[in-house]
């Protein structure tokens, strides 16, 4: 029985590492979720009403106030609203890229973890069974009904205890990825949401400019006419 303990006992503090492991994880992943979670929607119409009336500096500054990936998005995009919109589109796209590592870091881990822990307690079941009938008279017969019980006992409990962690450790994963993922898919919608405003507020500015030149144009043209006729009015008299 001696060999099983010494057999079983790596094996065991093997898969609770991986558990602690994985619990780590998940609480600095639901930690950093927790921090980073923004309301996208007062957000991004709270930058649509700044950058429509053309304050480019408080629309930055307020995305410099805001936590998460989403804000810093929108941050390396707000100093180039000067450039096309493909230009800029490509700059949200490549700062959005760069956000994805941070909010997938360490999720695969829990992938890794969960798959980990059931093989090492199969494993452990295993190497527990082939060392226990490798010992002198075994084979043959001289072990007694309760040592070959409680030596399966022990095996076994390395297998049910890789498979009971691995299954929330899934489930976690799972969870984890779902919402990283949608994380993501917001920041990249923020981040062209934000190109689409700039540039739609650039073009009103634009359009809202031409239509006043030519209104001023035209009232200057009236203007010339009527002084051009004033003239003419002593003539006729005459």
């Amino acid at each position: 029985m001696s060999v099983v303990s010494s057999i079983m006992g790596p094996i065991f503090w093997l898969i609770l590492f991986f558990a602690v492991l994985a619990l780590a994880v998940v609480a600095e992943r639901l930690f950093y979720f927790h921090r980073v979670n923004i309301n996208s929607g007062d957000f991004l119409r709270g930058l649509s009403s700044l950058l429509r009336a053309g304050k480019y500096d408080e629309a930055l500054h307020e995305a410099r106030q805001l936590p998460g990936p989403m804000a810093r998005v929108v941050e390396s995009v707000l100093p180039h609203h000067r450039l096309i919109r493909s230009e800029m589109r490509e700059i949200a796209m490549e700062a959005a890229e760069l956000e994805v590592y941070r909010i997938e870091r360490n999720i695969r881990l829990l992938q890794a973890c969960s798959t980990a822990m059931p093989m090492l307690g199969i494993l452990g079941t295993l190497l527990s069974l082939v060392s226990f009938y490798e010992q002198p008279g075994i084979i043959d017969g001289a072990a007694a009904p309760p040592a070959v019980a409680a030596t399966l006992q022990q095996a076994l409990m390395l297998t049910a205890t890789g498979v009971a962690l691995c299954i929330p450790t899934h489930l976690f994963y799972m969870y984890l990825a779902s919402r990283a993922r949608k994380i993501i898919n917001n920041v990249e919608r923020a981040g062209l949401e934000c190109v689409h405003i700039i540039c739609d507020a650039r073009e009103a500015a634009e359009e809202k400019a031409r239509a006043e030149a030519a209104a001023a144009a035209a009232a200057a043209e009236r203007k010339c006419c009527c002084s051009c006729e004033l003239p003419a009015a002593p003539e006729a008299q005459a």
